[in-house]
C-alpha cells in the first residue's frame, strides 16, 4: 500500500470568540502542533474582547478566520435571518429554516465553512453543527462534534425556553447521529448525551490546560496580597454563579479572607454584589479583576491561597458540567473548594485532600472550608502540593491532547492508515 504523504485539514467552527472560548484555541493548537492543517472559524462580537483574540493569533501556527459580528450594522442581516427562521421553523418542519432558527451567527457560519474545504469540520456549540456538517457534505469529509456543556441543559425548566428546546433537539438530532466522532467536556456530559440520541458514548477530553503554563513547583501558600485569598474567575461576571454565598462567607470565615473575582461584569450586577457585601461588612475584601489572556490564567490563580469552583447547578448542565476552572487551580498548584454538585461530588473522589466540597448556598459551611485551610498552614501547604501533583501528572492538556489526537486520527483514517503524515 503506498503511505499518504499530504497533510491532512481540519476546520473548527464556533460561533464564540477566541478570547473567552479557550478550549476552541487549545484544539487548534494541539491539532496544529500534531501536524495538521487546521483553520479556526470563529466570530468577534464583543470589542473587549479583541484584545484577547488579538494575543493569540500573534503567536498562532493556525489560520483564522473572524466573522465581525460586533456592530449593529453586521449583526442585522443575520438578526433578520435568524428571526425570520425562528417564526417560519415554528410553523414548517425544514432543516434549512431549523438550522437558522437557532442562533443568528449560524447562517454565517455555514457560507463561510463551505469556503473552507477540509478532511474534517469540527463543531463547537450547536449553532456551529450545520455549518460543521453543510460543508462536510460539500467537500465530502467528515464532521464531528465537540460538547462543552450538555445543551439540552442549558436553560431553566421554564415554558419560555421551550422553542429554543425545539429548535436545539432538532439540530443535535438531524446531526449528531451523523458525526464521526463526538468528544465532552466531562464524563457526565458525555453519558448525558448518549442517553439522550442514538449515538455511542463520547469520548471525555477534559478541560485542562497545558502543563508549559504551569508553576515548577508547589508553593506553601498564596503570594497574592492583601491576603489570605480566594479566586474566582470566568468570561462573566454575574448571577447565579454562586458569588453571593462567597460573599457572605468571606464575612463570616474567622481568616478574614479576601475575595479576588476576575471577569467582565454584567451590567448593574456589581452595584448589587457591593451592597451585598456592604451588608456584610466586607466590601472592602472584595476585589475585581480585568480579564486577560486564556494562556495566563494559570500563572494568575497560582498567586491565590484557594480557589472556588462554586457553580449553583441551576441547570441540569450546570449540575454536571466541569468548567475549566478546577483544572486551572490543580495545575497552579491551588486547592479548589467546589459545591456539591453532582459533577464536583464524583470529580473530588479523584482529587482527595485537593479539594472539598460544601452545600450549595450555605454559606456557614462555605466558611467552615476555608477555615479548615486558612486557619491551618500545614493542611493548606499539603492541600497545595497535592493539586499541583495532580496537575503535573493527569489534569493537564498534555495528557487529553493525545486523545483528543486519537479521535482525530481515527475519524481521518478509519482503516488504521496513519494520518496527517506516514
Amino acid at each position: 500500500m503506498v503511505a499518504k504523504t499530504l497533510t491532512r485539514r481540519v476546520c473548527i467552527v464556533t460561533p464564540g470568540a477566541l478570547g473567552s472560548n479557550p478550549r476552541t484555541v487549545k484544539e487548534a493548537e494541539a491539532l496544529s502542533g500534531a501536524g495538521f492543517k487546521v483553520t479556526v472559524i470563529s466570530t468577534r462580537h464583543r470589542p473587549e474582547v479583541d484584545p484577547l483574540d488579538d494575543s493569540i493569533l500573534d503567536t498562532a501556527d493556525w489560520n483564522s478566520i473572524r466573522l465581525d459580528l460586533r456592530t449593529r450594522l453586521r449583526r442585522l442581516p443575520g438578526k433578520l435571518t435568524h428571526t425570520a427562521a425562528r417564526f417560519a421553523a415554528e410553523r414548517w418542519d425544514r432543516a434549512f429554516l431549523i438550522d437558522r432558527a437557532f442562533n443568528a451567527a449560524t447562517s454565517k457560519l455555514i457560507r463561510v465553512a463551505r469556503s473552507v474545504p477540509a478532511d474534517l469540520y469540527i463543531a463547537h456549540y450547536p449553532a456551529a453543527l450545520p455549518a460543521a456538517a453543510s460543508a462536510a457534505a460539500r467537500h465530502g469529509a467528515r464532521y464531528a462534534f465537540d460538547a462543552e456543556d450538555f445543551h439540552p441543559g442549558d436553560w431553566p425548566d421554564d415554558p419560555v425556553y421551550e422553542p429554543l428546546q425545539r429548535a436545539l433537539n432538532r439540530i443535535e438530532r438531524r446531526y449528531l447521529p451523523g458525526a464521526a466522532y463526538i468528544t465532552a467536556a466531562a464524563p457526565l456530559i458525555a453519558s448525558a448525551y448518549s442517553k439522550r440520541y442514538p449515538v455511542a458514548l463520547p469520548a471525555v477530553i477534559l478541560n485542562t490546560f497545558p502543563k508549559d503554563q504551569a508553576p515548577v513547583a508547589p508553593t506553601p501558600c498564596g503570594s497574592g496580597a492583601p491576603g489570605p485569598s480566594l479566586y474566582w474567575f470566568s468570561q462573566t461576571i454575574g448571577p447565579d454563579r454562586g458569588l453571593e454565598t462567597a460573599v457572605k462567607a468571606i464575612g463570616i470565615a474567622e481568616s478574614r479572607p479576601y475575595l479576588y473575582l476576575r471577569g467582565l461584569p454584567q451590567p448593574g450586577y456589581l452595584d448589587d454584589l457591593m451592597a451585598l457585601a456592604d451588608g456584610h461588612g466586607v466590601r472592602d475584601r472584595l476585589r475585581i479583576l480585568d480579564i486577560d489572556r486564556p494562556s495566563r490564567m494559570v500563572p494568575l490563580a497560582a498567586e491565590f491561597d484557594i480557589g472556588l469552583g462554586i457553580e449553583a447547578g441551576q441547570t441540569a448542565n450546570r449540575r454536571i458540567a466541569l468548567t475549566n476552572k478546577m483544572f486551572t487551580y490543580l495545575l497552579a498548584g491551588v486547592p479548589a473548594l467546589l459545591t456539591d454538585i453532582p459533577a464536583h461530588r464524583d470529580l473530588q473522589q479523584t482529587l482527595g485532600f485537593a479539594a472539598k466540597l460544601f452545600p450549595v448556598g450555605d454559606a456557614r459551611a462555605m466558611a467552615a472550608r476555608i477555615d479548615e485551610w486558612l486557619r491551618n498552614a500545614e493542611a493548606l501547604q499539603a492541600a497545595r502540593q497535592e493539586a499541583w501533583r495532580l496537575g503535573q501528572e493527569r489534569y493537564n492538556w498534555d495528557y487529553e491532547a493525545v486523545r483528543l489526537r486519537d479521535c482525530v486520527v481515527t475519524a481521518l483514517d478509519p482503516d488504521g492508515i496513519r494520518s496527517p503524515t506516514s
